[in-house]
């Protein structure tokens, strides 16, 4: 089951100077872009690449990594279990995670695909371990080389890899309104 999420226009005025700060960044280093899009800039593989960690984050719950040091693999995001989360998306609406045959992965323990509907709406498609991905079974072409893939439906659902509570100290969490003005979470400790 995958889930859609739309950026607010705060979260896109993010993905575009973040994205700037990490492209100026990176290429400065001396560090390359690792597009896979064709007609694609840059700065659209990156304004992409940073909705996605977004969308994941706000979906998992989880504070998204917006730093702009020199950077070159490891985790998007870190859980509260301490796993690490590789986001991958990409521009195709049927695409696949793939991940490059010649890295390691070593700091990777989930890999996550988000695909780009038409921006700033973005659609979490769902997830794998690493030792479902990374491993020789899943190798196949990409048109210029070999990485390991997965199909959509061989991801796991999303909803997998969340945890949401239906109730804190044995009482079940009441509906919660979007403007806070009916909640009443008195008497609930987390």
């Amino acid at each position: 089951m995958s889930h859609e999420y739309t950026l607010t226009e705060l979260e896109q005025k993010i993905c575009v100077t973040g994205a700037k700060m990490r492209h100026n960044s990176n290429r400065s280093a001396g560090i390359r872009n690792d597009k896979r899009a064709g007609q694609r800039s840059n700065k659209d593989v990156d304004v992409v690449g940073l909705a996605g960690e977004l969308a994941v984050a706000k979906y998992l719950n989880l504070y998204p990594d917006l730093t702009i040091f020199v950077r070159k693999g490891g985790a998007d995001l870190v859980t509260h279990t301490h796993k690490s989360i590789d986001v991958k998306t990409t521009f195709y609406d049927n695409g696949k995670l793939l991940a490059h045959c010649d890295k390691k992965y070593e700091n990777i323990d989930i890999f996550v695909l988000v695909t780009d509907k038409f921006y700033p709406t973005v659609v979490i498609r769902g997830w794998a371990k690493k030792e479902q991905l990374v491993n020789d079974d899943k190798i196949g072409g990409i048109g210029h080389g070999k990485a390991y893939l997965m199909e959509q439906d061989e991801l796991n659902p999303i909803d997998l890899l969340c945890f949401k509570s239906k109730s804190v100290n044995d009482k079940e969490i009441p509906k919660r309104y979007p403007d806070n003005s009916k909640d009443d979470l008195s008497g609930y400790r987390i």
